[in-house]
């Protein structure tokens, strides 16, 4: 073995990035307990590691954005389930969650990514608990998911931004790596980023958290850590001791869990109708209505986004609208809205084919029926690509000859 390997092999053995997650070590005398935030730090002895925390104790009317933290605690879990089919979140309480966000050393998600620091927070008392997880050294990476774990233990909600996809797998493959017994479960898991697609996705071009935080909760972050730098600045830290940014890496994961408490609060109000902001956002608050049954709430909805200014968004609440009304057999507002949307010249056919079945099989006026469809081959013959089903070429042909043969031509 060269010289230079061999080097590079032992700098790498006392950053501990070659020791196994298993093996606790011992702590490297330059990382002393007070070494980043003295006086909010705690040091644990776990029997298999130490582990570092931080931890801060936050009142619960203080501001982030436009919303206080405290205005979480009204979130109820009955509105939720319009958002999140997956559980059952009539017994909900903010008060009784757990809010998660972790920083890693990468995005993939496979095994050589570690999560080096895991940001958690919840309420007590009169106060919003924000603690961290930090692996100082890879050596730690057993005790402090060992604390990690125990304190996740007491919460049955979990609240994370992405989490579902990133943040709790990663967790989950970490503590089986690490060894222990268990890993976190939680009984209920709300991912927020989910929420924010269901509500905004129609008029916001970016449902990331730094795009909901200006666009919903009137918060822009100034000095902010990009978050793909986070993980070189660990790397440093780990080869060189450097902390200058480290603590902007901590702060990154404190905005991000604080954004998460008052986004929860947003995702309510929106999800009860009572912050709709955007006109277009009552479409997507007629989607969810919809699938939930509640036809009444959903027609209002769809109701008020036919007129937001947004072709495409009035267009798509016409045709819910007209497919409440065929569903409910009112179909002389069903035809009007069919009518309303061929006027708008649609580039969708579907209201060209459904005012020819109404003609047809409804009013028995074949040749009204008859007129509507050839409109409608005449458009199909100008689209680009190809449809399927009864709204492919060969369909609109079939159906054309079809009434023609009624009509005795």
């Amino acid at each position: 073995m060269s010289g230079a390997i061999r080097s590079r092999l032992e700098r790498l053995r006392r950053s501990g990035e070659l020791q196994g997650a298993s093996r606790t070590g011992t702590k490297p005398t330059q990382l002393r307990q007070g070494f980043l935030f003295p006086g909010e730090e705690e040091e644990h002895d776990l029997g298999v590691g130490r582990c570092y925390l931080r931890e801060l104790q936050i009142p619960l009317g203080q501001s982030h954005g436009r919303g206080r933290l405290a205005e979480a605690l009204h979130c109820r879990g009955e509105i939720l389930g319009l958002l999140d089919k997956t559980c059952d979140w009539r017994d909900f309480h903010a008060a009784g969650a757990l809010f998660l966000d972790t920083e890693t050393t990468g995005l993939s998600g496979g095994t050589g990514t570690w999560v080096f620091l895991i940001g958690l927070g919840w309420f007590e008392n009169d106060s919003f608990i924000l603690r961290q997880y930090f692996l100082r050294h890879p050596g730690e990476e057993k005790a402090m998911l060992t604390h990690f774990t125990n304190t996740a233990s007491r919460f049955n909600t979990l609240i994370t931004f992405n989490g579902r996809a990133f943040d709790l797998p990663l967790i989950q493959s970490r503590q089986v790596l690490a060894g222990l017994a268990r890993r976190t479960e939680p009984e209920l898991h709300l991912d927020l980023l989910h929420c924010s697609r269901r509500l905004w996705k129609e008029r916001l071009p970016s449902c990331s958290l730094r795009s909901l935080e200006e666009a919903l909760l009137g918060l822009k972050r100034y000095g902010d850590i990009p978050g793909e730098e986070i993980p070189a600045v660990y790397f440093n830290y780990l080869r060189r001791g450097e902390t200058a940014r480290l603590k902007q890496v901590f702060q990154h994961n404190v905005l991000d869990i604080l954004s998460m408490v008052t986004l929860l609060a947003q995702v309510a109000r929106a999800a009860a109708g009572e912050a709709v902001e955007h006109p277009a956002d009552f479409y997507s608050l007629g989607r969810l209505y919809l699938e939930a049954g509640e036809t009444e709430h959903a027609t209002r909805c769809f109701a008020r986004s036919a007129q937001c200014g947004d072709e495409r968004l009035e267009q798509a609440a016409l045709r819910q609208l007209a497919a409440i009304h065929k569903k409910q057999g009112r179909w002389h507002e069903a035809a009007k809205l069919w009518r309303e949307l061929i006027r708008r010249r649609s580039h969708d056919l579907s209201p060209y084919v459904e005012l020819a079945k109404y003609y047809e099989h409804q009013a028995k006026e074949y040749e009204a029926a008859l007129e509507t469809v050839a409109q409608a081959l005449s458009r199909a013959r100008q689209r680009r690509g190809p449809a399927s089903g009864e709204l492919s070429l060969p369909a609109l042909q079939h159906r054309l000859a079809r009434l023609r043969r009624k009509l005795g031509q």
